[in-house]
């Protein structure tokens, strides 16, 4: 059969959405097997073989059995040779199977899966190779394809470049590998391809995109020169790579793959036996890592000396090697390619780098380790440069470089890229160009958008340097190289290429060492190596020759000559030896000696050559002079060789025995050996040739000799002198020229100015051995020693006193400046020779001597603790360097060494700057002696400075806008570029403490601090802008911070303080003209003492701003960060004294004096001093604004306008604060007045929400209004006298207004004048006449007139100070009203003087309608109608008391703006009767009602009503009744809804707390109004909406009374039950009673007539559940009492059934018949039946007791008389029974027989009553003794129920004491109902357990064991059976407990729901009523808490009552009975009650 399939259901049309995502699944699975592979091949050579296991997983993959995974080539070899249908199939499949992956989105993931897969298995095979080629036993010329791993790589390297053509890095490694393969058309292919050389001349000149491409370009022009391609060179794309030279740093990277051979880069073939004759791979791989200084394996090619050198070291013992070597220069074919190279681009250059660097321009290291850092360096175009392309589009070309690169396909024959896959393909390079060069017309000129990008950096360095040029020309410098300086730097801003116009030479140095990074040059100025200690061999070491500046000679060319050298030792390698070699080596170099400068490198390798080979040449030497005739051409020829020698021998000798060397002794003497030996053959050469004295070979020879002479063991000074002082006069005498010598340190000229240097340094040895040889011990004398060497223009002597070194030229006090009248002349005018020796020595010596000196000095004062002199040493240290560096020897200083020179400079000036700095900012004294002429020659010397330096921002800028690259990123030249940062900003900051002090000597104070202000702001602009104002540990900031504090006539200070604050803490202000910059710079945490610095100048912005809007400022933020900062103030003993002695005035009452003497200023508060830190915050008033922020914060949201109650976090953190403040200022008027206003929001936010602490905890609300009217007094006494800023609000004012609105309030309800009672505030008094005391209140009470007198008092005070608040006239009104209201007889004499009068109050209530009127922001906005109503409302008032006539009042009234004009023809207009007036007061509410849209003034209403009503207020019950139904048709149009549920909402100007007032005061009128109109439905309704909201209403315990009260008297009216008599249950029996009882309780449940009792008593009950214990229940109980009553007279008599005589007989008769049957089944011993037996069980309690007799059971019957009385509490059970069973008519129709509940539902009673079963009620048609004991065991179960029912409310914890409790709860709780219990069963029968009756099957059967006798109320007391049946019990009940609660519960509120829908006939009822459900469960948990205290209470009223004689019951008991009733409706109602 075909499938089922569904006719309703339409298939799905869009079937083609569905997506095969299993291409996806199969990418995603290959790139994890890639990265696993990947992370393998990172690990090394350790895991290659896991590596290529995890590479062999991923190629297993299923994305490589796709099409996509074949290369093009492939492909199209496929469809040549598959048969014509597969060709035109496959394309079409293809195209499916793309569009089933799901789009571009898979495809380009597939295609890059497949790309990174190929390229790194190519690269893992490489890595393979690698590890071979590592090892020493592997030599390759070249790389075979079938071998060496080149198949692999070459194929998967193919594969990925088919996958990603765009890869120039990978085309690059290609091309390499294919070099190593001697393939050199695959090489010149793949750079083409990287390159993308396009056949297309159109492109003439383009820019290479990226580095790679660069490369790639470079390597193709070097390929190409080796075939000599000119054509090829000449295509357009190859111009950047000819007219431009690449970077070293560069080219170093030329090479990708370095350890592999390259055959290509020569012509010359491979030889045959190639494999092993060229070099191995790992020989090239170890030259290219290893050091130049540290090769181990002959290089593959000698291209300089110093390498040549090298290598014949090692050659020395093998002959054959050193010539191989020498040969090897001239085989070798890189030299060639060298040569060829510097043919074709001139000879113009000469080669300057050292042999590393040449070497990194022909051998590249690894491109794959550095080529990121390399990425950002520039080439050095030799052309133009005018045709360099813009920055702009040399980065668009870098953006599009991501475009696919292919070669033109053309060529090879596939099929081109626009013929398929043009979706994943891009546009070709060339076309991409083109676009671009048409989209470049469009953009903006490159030179006018670097011009904007340099303007910000032009205008900070202008206002600079123009404002420091301006400082400095008015403290008075006047140095013009100094101002050219400065005005060099301005004219450099107006340029764009700033560093290179300024041409001071030290700038100009910075720039190169810049931007011509060497890391050795910058390590000179990082460089951390501590400083030689001070002493006489430091000295020694700065004052030797060496020391001085080299020569300049040129460079020494270590190619030059190679070859030649090369070629002459293979010529006579035959009869040469290693010595020979090494000799000529020797011989050749030392032509240089003289001539040229060597490098480093160099002259260690000679150096080296002369240690190892020293032997070898003094002994060919020794030969030549004993083989060759004196004066030959051969010994000519060992001239230069021998002096060089010499004097190579001396420089050794004197630096490894120098102070600081640390070679050892025998080192030592081996050199001092070798130096004696050369001397001699040096002598023994000079007396062989004979040369004249002048000739240079002469002099050097003398010279060295001398040298000599000086460096032996223990030299003659004298002898030294001499022979120093007759060299120097030959010298001169013979004029000759100076000879540089530029590779020797010890004598690097020889000059009679050099030989004068010597000699000065002997003569002034003593000096310098005076100074050191204490070593720092006597610091005067070292002072009185260099003092005046130093500084003589500080020293004055008298003429006649001759100063010499060895003297006592001066003392410190000599030292200081001074006049030549008070202390002689100048020592410079009187000085001896030796003096002006020592000056002559200085004036020639070095930087560093005289720089050292002077540290010398400035130590030597600082021993002293003379900090002024020491820096003045310092700054004068600073200016000889300065002035040093613009002396003709350092210009003329080479400039290699010129750069370290000024490196080492620069180091020094730091280090002088930091001890400068730290002096000027942390010792106050330390300008003290420092006069004007020394601060302009100082601030002159570090502006200089400044310029110099600011170079290196200037070269910065340059990178920053991408004009320039950077020259480096290592960490080397970063650490530079920082130390640059970090000297420039620790000179501006000295260079500011000089101008501080040399301004601060001007005339104009204030000009000065706003000169040093606009500098230091500069400083900040020009340093923040390039984001290093954070260099040396925000020093700058941190200064700039202090000095701001300091200022306070600066203007625009808070800009500069903001950006500062924001730099050093991330703080922002948030004022200012100026936004804050982001600097860069890392925030520090704020600590506690720069935030209290800070604190006053942010009290100054704070008082500036308002309060609303600082809560919404930056400000308020910073403010809340420095108080953290601050941290919690400590409280001290003083503090504590003040804050304990405030807590007491503020518990003291009020005083109606102190009130007054407020008003004079005569108040005050004792308070002692506080002396803490903290007290300056306070007196800045900082306690103050934290807590007025809280404040603020909590009244950002208006307490009338605020929906939910607010936190008063804010309110207590305010008022801690507050107090904090009057701690230490108590006098604060604003503190005491805000400390006020937290207690008042505090008080309203108690009262606002909820009535409940108005109702029950008053006490805390009358602590609050004390203590804000203590606040207010305080206040308003400081505040006398006092002017007040009113730019952020007027607080006087708001102080008046809130004290009086305080004083009111607290006058009238709900308050009530309670805060001014103190009768509990007593104390004793002595009695004037006599001994004894008295006792009385301290003060009298303040009454309310003089409450309101006051508050009208502090009105009119706020009135004067801002007339434009409504508020205060209104509220002024209000005061004189009550005043006005206030009987003649109250008011005492003084009051009586100044009463309120009529025009007066009428004034005031016009007054404020005015204003109201003014304030209304516009027509359309709302009116204020306050006044208005209050004026409406105050006449009628005054009408209604006589006070005021009708007419003047309807007169006054129709003045007003809402008032309703009189018009002759109204009917009203005479107002002649009480009517007429009447009528227009209501025209007048009505139109204020019309004007109130918002129905928001509630007063209206009732006021309307009321007088409505009013008029028969007073009239008896039944009159009024058409008034009543007036108002009542107002309130319930405006007010009441039809539920009775009041809406009433709380207006603006209503008090907190009058809210509720108002409610009590409306329900109260509406119930008035519903009892005159018997509306007992509403008032129903009304009840329970007041029950449900209790917390919304004032008073509302005596609402509720009242309210339940008038509805109990609606209830008898409406079924007119009148009160029964107490006698009518009096004589009836206990056990009638409860038949008649359970007939009536049947009667309710059925559906017969009922009478109108039946329906009052539900009500009744139902009032009864719903007032749960909130009131006395006695006037319900009365009620249900008398219905009950009323039923049992006219009901039980019709009932059916027997005689309740006959009942009760045919049980006793019944209970015999049992006990018989007991006694014989117990007589014969066997198990019975019996009926006796089921209700016995043997486990029940009575069992347990013992046997009984039925005699027994008699006795108990006649026992106390007590139990047989029908108690009150009895008939309110049964009566709220029947109720119940009446409700429950719904379950009987369920089957629920025989399971009724003796409970109510939980919004009802819980009463214990018990409620006979349904077989009751069937009783009729069963009589008998079987059907009475049927009945019985019925009835027990509902006792039972009710039992646990009971347990069940005590709780289920402990079930024990609940089945105890319950037996409490019963009506009498006497023993001898217990004993009467236990009497009426017998014991169980033996052998019972054998035979169960049948009987007992049934789980309710087991309930039977109680007694027959025990009545509902008895059988409460007892918990019988075992714990299972116990158990049992307790469940049904519960179960029986849960049904009938849950029937109840529902027919009760589809009753209520019924009849809301009947009167309203829409959902809103519904709504309501269901909200009424929900509240009222909430209140049945709420009420089941009190169950406990109803039951105890129920127990103790239960005894007394049992203790009373049934004979005695009177009048006491029938009130005894009504208190166990409330007791009792306690325990029933108990799941309603509600909070007592």
């Amino acid at each position: 059969m075909p499938a089922f399939q569904a006719i309703n259901l339409e298939p799905e049309e869009n079937i083609d959405e569905q997506i095969d995502t299993t291409k996806e699944l199969h990418v995603d699975e290959a790139l994890k097997r890639f990265q696993t592979a990947l992370r393998l091949h990172a690990q090394g050579p350790r895991a290659r073989e896991a590596a290529g296991e995890a590479y062999k997983d991923l190629f297993e993959s299923d994305i490589f059995s796709y099409r996509e995974a074949t290369t093009e080539y492939e492909r199209s070899e496929r469809q040549a040779d598959a048969p014509p249908e597969s060709v035109a199939l496959e394309p079409f499949a293809s195209s499916l199977d793309i569009d089933a992956a799901g789009g571009d989105g898979v495809a380009a993931s597939l295609s890059q899966a497949l790309y990174l897969a190929y390229k790194n298995y190519g690269q893992f095979h490489l890595d393979k190779l690698k590890d071979r080629a590592s090892d020493a036993a592997w030599h390759k010329a070249r790389i075979l394809y079938s071998e060496d791993e080149g198949k692999f790589i070459v194929d998967n390297w193919l594969a990925a470049l088919d996958q990603d053509p765009s890869d120039p890095e990978l085309w690059r490694r290609t091309a390499r590998l294919a070099g190593s393969m001697n393939s050199a058309r695959v090489k010149r292919y793949c750079l083409e391809a990287a390159v993308e050389l396009d056949d297309d001349p159109a492109v003439m000149e383009v820019e290479p995109p990226s580095l790679a491409e660069g490369l790639a370009g470079e390597q193709l022009k070097d390929h190409l020169r080796v075939f000599d391609d000119e054509m090829a060179l000449s295509h357009p794309i190859m111009t950047p790579w000819l007219n431009k030279r690449m970077h070293s740093l560069i080219k170093r990277h030329l090479d990708p793959i370095p350890f592999l051979p390259d055959p290509t880069r020569t012509l010359t073939p491979l030889p045959p036996d190639s494999t092993d004759a060229d070099p191995s791979p790992a020989m090239i791989l170890s030259d290219c890592y290893a050091n130049a200084d540290e090769q181990e394996q002959p290089p593959e090619t000698i291209t300089s000396w110093s390498v040549l050198g090298l290598e014949i070291i090692k050659c020395l013992q093998d002959t054959k090697a050193a010539v191989r070597v020498c040969e090897s220069i001239t085989k070798s074919p890189q030299a060639t390619a060298i040569v060829t190279a510097e043919s074709i681009e001139g000879q113009n250059e000469k080669a300057t780098d050292d042999d590393a660097n040449a070497k990194t321009e022909d051998q590249s290291a690894d491109s794959t380790s550095t080529s990121k850092n390399s990425s950002k360096d520039r080439m050095t175009s030799k052309a133009a440069e005018g045709t360099s392309k813009s920055t702009d589009q040399a980065s668009k070309e870098r953006e599009s470089s991501t475009a696919a690169r292919k070669r033109s396909q053309s060529t090879a024959g596939l099929p081109d890229a626009a013929d398929e896959d043009n979706g994943v393909e891009k546009r070709s390079k060339r076309v991409r160009r083109r676009t671009d060069a048409r989209d470049a017309e469009d953009t903006t000129d490159p030179s006018t958008l670097v011009a904007t990008q340099i303007q910000p950096y032009q205008d900070v360095d202008s206002g600079l340097f123009r404002l420091t040029k301006n400082i400095l020309e008015s403290i008075g410098v006047e140095d013009r190289d100094i101002l050219s300086c400065l005005q060099e730097l301005l004219d450099s801003c107006s340029v764009e290429d700033r560093p290179s116009k300024i041409t001071h030479i030290c700038a100009q140095d910075l720039r190169s060492v810049i931007t011509g990074f060497k890391e050795d040059t910058a390590m000179v100025l990082l460089n951390k190596k501590e400083q030689a200690t001070l002493g006489l061999s430091s000295f020694l070491e700065h004052a030797k020759t060496g020391s001085q500046d080299k020569p300049k000679l040129p460079a020494f060319d270590e190619v030059a000559g190679l070859v030649e050298f090369a070629d002459s030792i293979r010529a006579g390698a035959s009869w040469m030896t290693t010595d020979d070699v090494a000799f000529e080596w020797v011989r050749v170099v030392s032509e240089s000696y003289a001539t040229s400068t060597w490098s480093d490198t160099m002259k260690l390798t000679v150096v080296q050559i002369l240690n190892r080979v020293d032997a070898i040449l003094y002994r060919n030497i020794a030969d030549a002079f004993e083989r060759y005739a004196p004066k030959s051409n051969d010994l000519e020829r060992l001239g230069k060789m021998i002096s060089m020698l010499f004097e190579l021998h001396v420089d050794i000798y004197e630096r490894i025995t120098n102070p600081s060397s640390a070679v050892d002794y025998a080192t030592r003497q081996e050199t001092k050996y070798r130096l004696g030996r050369w001397m001699h053959v040096a002598s023994t050469y000079v007396h062989l040739m004979d040369k004249p004295d002048r000739d240079p070979l002469c002099v050097r020879f003398l010279w060295a000799s001398v040298m000599a002479s000086s460096l032996a063991d223990n030299p003659v000074r004298e002898h030294i002198l001499l022979l120093w002082t007759s060299i120097r006069d030959f010298l001169t005498t013979e004029g000759i020229d100076p000879i540089d010598n530029p590779n020797n340190i010890v004598m690097p000229s020889i000059s009679a100015t050099a030989a004068d240097r010597e000699i000065s340094k002997l003569t002034t040895m003593d000096f310098f051995l005076g100074l050191f040889q204490d070593e720092m011990e006597n610091p005067v004398q070292v002072i009185e020693t260099l003092e005046p060497v130093l500084n003589p223009s500080s020293v004055y002597t008298t003429a006649e006193a001759a100063v010499s070194p060895q003297s006592d030229p001066s003392s410190p006090s000599s030292n200081k400046e001074s006049s030549p009248e008070n202390h002689g002349v100048p020592v410079s005018e009187c000085a001896t020779q030796g003096l002006r020796d020592l000056w002559k020595f200085l004036a020639s010596s070095s930087t560093e001597l005289r720089l050292f000196l002077w540290s010398r000095l400035g130590d030597a004062y600082a021993a002293i603790q003379y900090h002024t002199k020491r820096l003045s040493c310092i700054l004068k240290s600073i200016e000889m360097i300065m002035a040093d560096l613009d002396g003709e020897t350092y210009s003329k200083t080479p400039d290699d060494s010129r750069r370290l020179l000024f490196m080492r400079t620069l180091k020094s000036l730091d280090e002088l700057v930091i001890q400068a700095l730290s002096m000027g900012l942390n010792e106050t004294s330390a300008f003290e002696i420092i006069d004007q002429e020394h601060i302009r020659s100082s601030a002159g010397a570090l502006a200089k400075l400044s310029c110099i330096l600011h170079v290196a921002p200037l070269c910065e800028d340059e990178v920053r806008m991408g004009v320039a690259s950077a020259p480096s990123t290592n960490n080397t030249f970063m650490s530079l570029v920082t130390k640059l940062r970090e000297m420039q900003v620790r000179t501006w900051s000295l260079q500011y403490t000089l101008l501080k002090a040399g301004l601060s000597q001007q005339d104009n104070v204030l000009a000065a601090e706003s000169d040093l202000a606009d500098f230091l702001a500069a400083v900040h602009r020009a340093i923040g802008l390039r984001k290093y104002c954070k260099a040396s540990n925000k020093i700058f900031l941190k200064m700039m911070r202090m000095e701001l504090l300091k200022w306070n006539n600066v203007e625009s200070w808070e800009d500069h303080l903001g950006q500062v604050l924001y730099d050093l803490h991330g703080l922002k202000l948030g004022v200012g003209l100026w936004e804050v910059q982001d600097h860069g710079c890392p925030y520090d945490k704020l600590e506690r003492r720069q935030a209290m610095q800070l604190v006053e100048k942010v009290m100054i912005l704070a008082r500036r701003m308002p309060m609303k809007d600082l809560l919404k400022s930056d400000l308020k933020t910073t403010i809340e960060h420095m108080q953290q900062a601050i941290g919690q103030t400590k409280s001290t003993p003083q503090m504590i004294h003040n804050l304990r002695n405030f807590t007491e005035i503020l518990k003291k009452p009020i005083h109606p004096l102190r009130l007054y003497q407020a008003l004079s200023g005569n108040v005050s508060v004792d308070a002692v001093g506080i002396n803490i830190p903290e007290a300056a915050l306070a007196r800045h008033g900082w306690f103050f604004l934290l807590g007025m922020i809280a404040l603020t914060k909590f009244k950002g949201v208006d307490l009338n306008r605020r929906q939910t109650p607010g936190a008063t976090d804010d309110l207590r953190i305010g008022a801690t604060f507050l107090r904090l403040q009057l701690q230490f200022t108590a006098d604060n008027w604003q503190a005491w007045f805000r400390l006020a206003e937290c207690f008042d929001y505090e008080l309203d936010e108690a009262v606002l929400w909820t009535a409940d602490k108005m109702n029950k905890d008053r006490a805390e609300l009358v602590k609050f209004q004390r203590n804000a009217i203590h606040c207010y007094t305080l206040a308003l006494s400081n505040s006398r006298h006092v002017e007040v800023d009113v730019s952020d609000g007027d607080a006087l004012h708001d102080l008046y207004h809130k004290f009086g609105m305080r004083l009111y309030s607290s006058s009238r309800e709900p308050f009530a004048m309670e805060p001014f009672e103190h009768s509990d505030q007593e104390r004793f008094f002595i009695e004037n006449m006599g001994a004894g005391t008295f006792k009385r209140i301290l003060h009298d009470q303040m009454t309310e007139y003089k409450v309101w007198k006051m508050a009208a008092k502090l009105f009119r005070m706020a009135m004067e100070r801002n007339p434009a608040n409504w508020m205060n006239p209104y509220m002024l009104a209000k005061c004189y009203w009550k005043m006005y209201q206030t009987p003649y007889e109250q008011l005492d004499s003084t009051d009586r003087k100044s009463v309120v009068t009529t025009e007066q109050l009428l004034r005031t209530l016009k007054k404020s309608i005015e204003v109201a009127t003014n304030a209304r922001k516009s027509r359309n906005s709302d009116p204020i109608l306050e006044p208005h109503y209050k004026i409406v409302s105050i006449l009628h008032k005054l009408v209604i008391r006589e006070d005021l006539p009708a007419i003047e009042a309807a007169t006054i009234l129709a003045e007003q703006p809402f008032g309703v004009a009189v018009n002759p023809d109204d009917h009203y207009a005479m107002f002649s009767e009480p009517e007429d007036w009447e009528e227009y007061i209501i025209r007048n509410l009505t139109r204020l009602r019309d004007k109130d849209k918002s129905n928001w003034h509630h007063r209206i209403v009732m006021r309307h009503a009321r007088i409505l009503f009013e008029e028969c207020n007073a009239a008896p019950d039944g009159e009024g009744h058409v008034e009543a139904k007036a108002a009542f048709a107002i309130l319930k149009e405006n007010m009441f809804t039809k539920t009775m549920v009041m809406n009433v909402w709380k207006c603006d100007a209503e008090r907190p707390g009058r809210h509720h007032v108002f409610t009590e005061q409306y329900v109260r009128f509406m119930t008035k109004l519903l009892l005159i109109m018997a509306d007992r439905t509403n008032l129903e309704l009304l009840l329970r909406r007041l029950r449900k909201k209790g917390a919304d209403f004032y008073h509302f315990t005596d609402l509720w009374q009242s309210c339940c009260l008038a509805y109990l008297k609606l209830l008898r009216a409406a079924y007119k039950i009148h009160t029964a008599a107490e006698d009518v249950f009096k004589a009836l029996p206990t056990e009638e009673f409860e038949i008649i009882s359970e007939r009536i309780t049947t009667w309710a449940s059925g559906e017969g007539p009922h009478i109108a009792e039946l329906s009052c008593m539900k009500e009744a009950v139902e009032l009864k559940k719903l007032n749960a214990n909130l009131m006395k229940v006695t006037p319900v109980d009365d009620l249900i009492n008398d219905c009950y009553t009323k039923i049992y007279l006219d009901i039980a008599g019709s009932l059916p059934g027997l005689e309740p005589s006959k009942v009760i007989a045919e049980r006793n008769h019944a209970k015999e018949v049992a006990a018989e049957l007991e006694a014989v089944s117990q007589a014969d011993g066997k198990p019975s039946n019996s009926l006796s037996t089921i209700l016995n069980p043997p486990n029940g309690r009575e069992g347990v007791a013992g046997t009984s007799t039925p005699n027994d059971g008699e006795k108990t019957e006649t026992a106390p008389r007590g139990r047989k009385m029908v108690r009150r509490p009895d008939i309110l059970r049964k009566a709220e029974q029947a109720v119940i069973r009446s409700l429950d008519v719904p379950s009987k129709l369920m089957g629920s027989k025989g399971r009724v509940s003796s409970v109510s539902s939980k919004r009802g009673s819980q009463t214990p009553a018990v409620a006979m079963s349904d077989a009751s009620s069937s009783s009729d048609e069963d009589e008998g003794p079987d059907a009475q004991v049927r009945r019985e065991a019925g009835a027990d179960p509902d006792e039972e129920m009710k039992d646990a029912d009971a347990t069940e409310e005590m709780g289920d914890d402990d079930h024990g004491d609940a089945t105890a409790e319950g037996k409490d709860d019963t009506e009498v709780g006497s023993i001898h109902d217990s004993a009467d219990d236990e009497s009426d069963l017998s014991d169980v029968p033996e052998g019972y357990d054998e035979e169960v009756p049948p009987g007992l099957l049934f789980a309710n059967l087991g309930r039977a064991a109680q007694s027959g006798e025990t009545s509902g109320e008895d059988a409460d007391s007892e918990s019988e059976g075992n714990g299972v049946v116990e158990a049992e019990e307790h469940d049904t009940g519960e179960e029986e407990d849960e049904a009938d609660d849950g029937h109840l519960h529902d027919e009760g509120d589809v009753v209520n729901e019924e009849d809301d829908a009947e009167e309203e006939g829409g959902g809103e009822e519904d709504e309501e009523q269901e909200e009424d459900e929900e509240d009222d469960e909430e209140t049945e948990e709420d009420e089941a808490e009190e169950v406990d205290e109803a039951e105890e209470a129920e127990s103790e009223v239960e005894a007394e009552a049992d203790a009373a004689d049934e004979t005695d019951i009177d009048r006491q008991d029938s009130e005894e009975d009504a208190e166990m009733a409330d007791a009792d409706a306690g325990e029933t109602h108990g799941g309603d009650a509600g909070e007592v």
